[in-house]
């Protein structure tokens, strides 16, 4: 009799015993999955919080920086003065674009405010009406503006020398606007010399493009 229960006992333990590894394997794969998916959802939110970042770009970039997309090259940041900001920052924060000509030219707008930027030249504020279509969100910063320009140089009855370009300045939109803006390069009178050392800048002159197309009909020859 005790030979027969041994063997009934001994079956039951190994019904118990696999029973219980099973219950042990389908909890461990149930925090398995848990945990495998943490990290999944922890890159989501990382992505999408890369995705959203906004940043500070300075309009007195050095030449090595002006061509750089600061989203995929993050350790140029610091070198080139770059820094994340939030969104209520960044809509009042200046946005720059460069023209083709003339070179190191650009136009920056901060808010509804634009300006234009020559070398060694104060800023000169636009009216937005001059140069409908252009655009200066952050997809647009490494491109170009698609622009000409036409210098003029003479002199009028009184032996003056006048200095005038027009700039014509295609817009991003289609069908392509060609906005014309007109200047006058100021009279270097006496001694004056504009330099990289100057501490007063030369300031550019807006001039009609009517009256530019006036002086170029009546003095160029």
């Amino acid at each position: 009799m005790k030979l027969c229960v041994l063997p009934a006992v001994m079956a039951l333990l190994f019904i118990a015993c696999s029973s219980s590894s099973s219950s042990s394997s389908k909890t461990n794969a149930n925090f398995a999955s848990k945990t495998n998916t943490s990290p999944s959802k922890a890159s989501t939110s990382s992505s999408k919080k890369e995705k959203e970042e906004t940043l500070y770009i300075p309009i007195d970039l050095p030449d090595i920086c002006q061509n750089i997309d600061f989203n995929a090259n993050k350790d140029m940041r610091k070198e080139c003065g770059v820094k994340s900001i939030n969104q209520q920052a960044y809509n009042n924060s200046p946005k720059q674009r460069y023209l083709v000509e003339p070179r190191q030219a650009s136009l920056v707008k901060t808010g509804d405010k634009i300006e234009i930027l020559f070398p060694n030249t104060d800023p000169l504020a636009l009216n937005s009406s001059l140069l409908r279509g252009v655009e200066f969100d952050d997809s647009k910063r490494l491109s170009k503006i698609e622009n000409t320009m036409d210098y003029k140089e003479f002199f009028n009855e009184r032996r003056e020398r006048l200095k005038l370009f027009k700039l014509k300045i295609n817009s991003d939109t289609k069908p392509i606007v060609e906005n014309e803006v007109c200047f006058k390069v100021p009279e270097i009178k006496g001694d004056t010399r504009v330099t990289s050392t100057s501490t007063a800048p030369m300031k550019m002159e807006l001039l009609t493009c009517e009256a530019f197309n006036k002086f170029v009909k009546k003095y160029a020859k």
